[in-house]
């Protein structure tokens, strides 16, 4: 691998590439809420959507001996995921695979889905929402963390996250956002604002992140190691740009034949 391929990898080819272990809005907090809330024990069954590196599903595992399944579009990330798996949590039982979410075709259900923050990076979030209620058994959960806006973003600022990234942030507002969610009941909901990194923080966490890569993938070259260095540093610095402009909820939703697409709970 040199600099120039480097910089060409898509986005999530890149996070596989460098085993980012691409968190969700939250991390490890959002994981207890949800363990916690959704009542997840050694006997749940779960599915995650858009899993990359694999950090959700393997850590609700070691979390609550959960068992499940976790799928990327990336072979990259899937691999790294396996390999995460097989180094930090050898006992947890998630089976990892590679899979377009558009095109999912299982034939099981289970006790909880898990799209975190990922199902708005879908062409079509809410068509996106309906596929995962498919594997839902019924009286189980779906499991999300969906940013919002809490004020517009600059165009200059959506115009520079799309080249980092390839893709827009998200730009709706609270109710646009939950909308999406309106066919499910809301058993738990918790509004959180985004704190910025430090310098610092940022630095130290693309050093921690980089080194390992290099020592899986066995780089020594040290322009390219600073070409992933650097890439990661910019995509650190792009989502915290967008945190004084960014909200985020952990909801716990749940599906019931007998009551679902309709809501008889009002909201408050």
């Amino acid at each position: 691998m040199n600099v120039e391929e480097i910089n060409k990898m898509s986005y999530p080819d890149f996070v596989g590439y460098i085993n980012q272990w691409n968190v969700l809005p939250g991390a490890h907090v959002t994981l207890s809420k949800w363990a916690i809330f959704s009542r997840m024990d050694e006997k749940s069954k779960i599915l995650q959507f858009a899993c990359t590196t694999g950090f959700q599903a393997r850590e609700l595992s070691i979390l609550t001996g959960c068992t499940g399944k976790a799928f990327d579009l990336s072979q990259q990330a899937v691999d790294m995921a396996i390999y995460n798996q097989k180094r930090y949590a050898p006992n947890s039982q998630i089976t990892y695979f590679q899979a377009d979410g558009t095109k999912l075709d299982l034939k099981e259900k289970f006790s909880h889905v898990i799209i975190g923050a990922g199902f708005q990076f879908f062409n079509d979030p809410k068509e996106a929402i309906r596929k995962t209620v498919e594997y839902i058994q019924d009286g189980g959960y779906l499991l999300a963390s969906p940013f919002y806006i809490k004020k517009n973003i600059p165009q200059s600022l959506i115009n520079e996250f799309k080249t980092v990234f390839g893709i827009t942030p998200t730009v709706a507002g609270y109710k646009d956002i939950m909308s999406m969610f309106r066919d499910l009941e809301i058993l738990y909901e918790d509004k959180n604002d985004l704190v910025e990194e430090t310098e610092e923080e940022l630095q130290h966490y693309c050093k921690c992140t980089i080194e390992r890569a290099c020592e899986i993938r066995q780089i020594s070259d040290p322009l390219v190691k600073k070409s992933m260095f650097d890439r990661l540093y910019r995509i650190k610095e792009m989502s915290n740009k967008l945190r004084p402009y960014q909200s985020y909820s952990v909801l716990v939703l749940r599906y019931r034949k007998s009551v679902y697409p309709n809501r008889f709970v009002e909201l408050f």
